[in-house]
């Protein structure tokens, strides 16, 4: 259906106008950002519904295509959705929705253009789920990362700051990677669209095979050390655990778009069907899945903060759904992405538990006359009785 295709853009349109809105009416009218974030949210979750029922009503082989500029593939870029990419829209809306109203309650007021940054980072993930080309998958995983950075140092605090520094510092290592790469699988196929990579790699000569293999190891540890592979884990518990709930809520399902690529770009690009490249890498992600599940099960018993206890769940759940991937067994990666949601909406939920929990603990220490306002440390400065005289 035409209007479908047509559709596909929104849930990337909508939280950009938005971004574009809330700059506009600056820091002085957060009330009125606060509902128009909200509204926009809604919307977008509700565009994710309508797609992922018109893909489940199609049946599997259902799919949307939407050509930006009406570039024919593989010229231009390509946004497409199917009902895994329909899925995890929806996983991101009500994710996106969830954490935006419990940041409504106190956190929203903590710095400055936080509705804004929110909704970059929701368009950032939407369009890393659409997108169907390398280029355009690194241009929206800079746009998701360009707002974590602000809503991981959101807040303030030594130890916010120290780790955000540090997931900065990762990241943008990471982006490089995919540079490499994706310049790399470029330089030897010609293209950088999914579909048409997944019918030029078989074809690859002999000889050019050994810097196909090298680009996409390249690019795999990209996506690895943003999905959490061990030993390329270890600025995640840290950054997480630091960053104020909502974000760390958000940053749950930022850790599944490294799974999803993996798993969208290895199933279609290193298939049984993918010549002498059929199953590369496959052992890599298997062992280091395994060694992900093992060393942060270890690390979660010497786990004191509920906080930290669930970024290192995070581990243990990315390490979990790679190993099923590296099988490459149907069956396999379709219980995997029951998993998926499941997990993923389960330690958003956990995050935002764990504040409530430790702000019920501060609370035992203050009089009951100040239960009512008790703030987290990095928002005491919100309180009006706290202000220190100008």
């Amino acid at each position: 259906m035409n209007w479908v295709n047509q559709l596909i853009v929104a849930p990337i349109l909508l939280p950009l106008l938005t971004a574009a809105l809330m700059l506009m009416l600056g820091e002085k009218r957060r009330p009125l950002k606060a509902k128009i974030n909200l509204v926009s949210s809604l919307l977008g979750l509700g565009v994710a519904i309508l797609l992922l029922y018109w893909t489940q009503k199609g049946g599997p082989g259902s799919i949307g295509v939407y050509l930006p500029g009406n570039w024919q593939v593989p010229f231009g870029i390509v946004l497409v959705v199917d009902q895994l990419s329909a899925l995890m829209l929806v996983l991101t809306g009500i994710i996106g929705v969830s954490a935006l109203l419990f940041a409504m309650a106190r956190w929203d007021r903590a710095g400055t253009s936080f509705h804004a940054l929110f909704q970059i980072q929701m368009m950032g993930l939407y369009g890393a789920f659409l997108t169907a080309d390398l280029f355009n998958l690194f241009v929206f995983f800079e746009v998701l990362l360009a707002a974590s950075y602000g809503l991981m140092l959101h807040g303030s605090g030594r130890a916010r700051v120290s780790s955000g520094l540090h997931y900065i510092a990762i990241n943008l290592l990471a982006s490089s990677l995919f540079l490499i790469g994706a310049a790399m699988i470029y330089g030897v196929t010609g293209t950088l669209n999914f579909a048409d990579l997944a019918l030029k790699i078989p074809l690859v000569p002999e000889a050019d095979r050994g810097l196909l293999h090298a680009g996409a190891a390249i690019l795999a540890t990209a996506f690895l050390a943003k999905a959490g592979m061990w030993p390329l884990n270890f600025w995640l518990a840290p950054a997480y655990s630091s960053a104020s709930a909502p974000v760390a809520a958000m940053f749950a399902i930022m850790t599944k778009v490294g799974v999803y690529t993996v798993l969208r770009l290895w199933t279609l690009l290193f298939s049984g069907q993918a010549g002498a490249s059929a199953l590369f890498g496959g052992d890599w992600l298997v062992y280091g899945g395994m060694a992900t599940i093992i060393c942060a099960a270890l690390a979660m018993l010497a786990a004191q903060r509920l906080e930290r206890m669930a970024s290192l769940s995070i581990l243990v759940s990315a390490g979990i759904l790679l190993s099923a991937v590296g099988f490459a067994q149907p069956s396999l990666i379709a219980g995997a992405l029951f998993y998926l949601v499941s997990s993923t909406l389960a330690l958003s939920a956990l995050f935002l538990l764990a504040e409530l929990i430790e702000r019920s603990r501060s609370a035992n220490d203050l009089p009951l006359d100040e239960e009512i306002d008790a703030l987290p440390k990095a928002m005491e400065s919100l309180h009006p009785r706290r202000r220190q005289p100008g």
